[in-house]
């Protein structure tokens, strides 16, 4: 059955097509939600390019549109963003996931949500769909980029990532179906690290009820606007970060250069995680100021002059304030000059459960949770 074959049985024909363009709008806007993490965006877009180019198509569905009772699972990678840089996949990894998924449930899956807001993490899931020839949903798991499986809002609302399968680029599969979802986490991340740091997943199986109820939804069409208005800011010579602010209702909070990077990459002992924090000396208006910013993957805590103003789940970005390019974690180095840019999280991810799932004190923070919007009072520069 093809993709238009399933949306006509869903009585759908309300979608939007996925074109290379878009998709490079798409994959930009991704990668600035993901707090630094995400992975190298070329990865995701060459792969998705190579299948519009092979005359497939991909098509964005409304998450309403989804019937209830239809079967959605993600489609991303897992591990150190490092390691997929150096290691990248032949192309097949996703497809044997999904077959072996398929097989094990007994089940068809008609649908693919990405995992989470990321330059790998989004595009690379329209592009197994387009493979595939179904549909992709307008939602994901985040809202932005976290490092664990269980970090999502499918999770902390219900729904549990088992089973999940985990391919390399040779073909060896992991399946774990495991009752626990930090024990799911455990399990594929010592996949990953068997696999030489990275593997790619395809999991969380969910109905379209359940995507409804626990997703981000929408959230590639935020991304999508996200990318056309700084192209669009690129290309007239505007402010690539009050578009992102506008867009995002986030803050400015800091501007800089980065002066000291301490970083640990992928290994056995950071269980797979490139970890560490970076210290920038602010530059115009937050001269004499500093800030530090630790992370795992992703940007997690902002302290500027030592007091906190961001914490996870909120958002932190920093983009090159002349093209509005995120610096991710894994490609950051002395010298760089950065806007750091804060956004709230998504509701969904602010419950009680999702601070002890992805909050300050589940990354070994000393902080309770506090909104960025109170973090923020009267601190914008």
């Amino acid at each position: 059955m093809s993709v238009r074959e399933i949306l006509s049985e869903w009585g759908v024909d309300d979608f939007r097509v996925i074109d290379k363009q878009a998709l490079s709008e798409i994959t930009l806007g991704a990668s600035i939600l993901a707090t630094g993490g995400g992975g190298d965006p070329e990865i995701g877009l060459l792969w998705a390019y190579n299948v519009v180019d092979q005359g497939k198509e991909i098509l964005l569905v409304d998450p309403e549109e989804m019937p209830d009772e239809a079967l959605a699972a993600i489609a991303g990678c897992l591990g150190a963003a490092l390691v997929l840089t150096e290691k990248p996949p032949n192309g097949q990894e996703l497809f044997w996931c999904y077959d072996k998924l398929r097989r094990y449930m007994g089940k068809p899956i008609q649908a693919v949500i990405p995992p989470e807001a990321g330059g790998v993490n989004t595009p690379v899931p329209m592009a197994v769909a387009g493979a595939v020839g179904i549909p992709v949903i307008d939602a994901d798991g985040m809202g932005r980029a976290f490092p664990e499986l269980q970090m999502t809002s499918f999770y902390i609302h219900g729904v549990s990532p088992s089973p999940t399968a985990a391919a390399d680029e040779k073909g060896h599969v992991t399946i774990c179906d495991a009752n626990d979802a930090l024990l799911t986490e455990h399990i594929i991340r010592g996949a990953a690290m068997a696999y030489g740091g990275i593997s790619w997943i395809a999991g969380y199986p969910m109905t379209g009820r359940q995507l409804k109820d626990t997703a981000i939804l929408r959230s590639i069409s935020l991304a999508w606007e996200l990318g056309k208005r700084v192209f669009t800011a690129r290309r007239k010579h505007l402010d690539p970060i009050a578009e992102t602010l506008n867009l995002t209702g986030g803050y400015r909070a800091f501007q800089g250069k980065i002066v000291d990077i301490n970083r640990e990459f992928g290994a056995e002992k950071t269980k797979g995680f490139s970890l560490g924090e970076i210290l920038i000396e602010g530059i115009d208006t937050f001269k004499g100021h500093t800030a530090k910013i630790g992370f795992q993957n992703e940007w997690l805590t902002l302290e500027v002059d030592g007091a906190v103003r961001c914490m996870p789940p909120d958002l932190i970005c920093i983009l090159d304030p002349a093209t509005g390019e995120p610096i991710r974690t894994d490609i950051v180095r002395y010298g760089y000059r950065g806007t750091v840019v804060l956004i709230p999280a998504h509701d969904r991810m602010r419950t009680k459960k999702g601070i002890q799932t992805f909050g300050p004190r589940y990354f070994g923070y000393a902080h309770d949770y506090v909104p960025v919007e109170k973090l923020m009072e009267g601190k914008e520069g």
